[in-house]
């Protein structure tokens, strides 16, 4: 099973002003989570050196393994 990550970005100003600005956004994988992180934290720390971020999983699922269908020449015969 999937689920969904979410990238949360944490940012200060002022160095050590102790005020942050935080956003949120949701991905449906890791790894675009990851990607987006990169890109995303690199932008912001090029202006504003005080920045955290991370890729935190949720328990909500994106995906979810579903069972096949039974071909039908394996079908019991009723």
């Amino acid at each position: 099973m999937t689920f969904w990550f979410i990238l949360v970005v944490s940012y200060s100003l002022e160095f050590d002003s102790g005020e942050r600005l935080e956003f949120r956004i949701p991905f449906n994988n890791y790894h675009s989570c990851i990607a987006a992180q990169d890109q995303i934290h690199a932008a912001i720390y090029q202006n504003y050196r005080d920045i955290h971020s991370s890729c935190v999983e949720t328990d909500v699922a994106s995906k979810s393994i579903r069972p096949k269908l039974r071909p039908k020449h394996l079908e019991k015969d009723k």
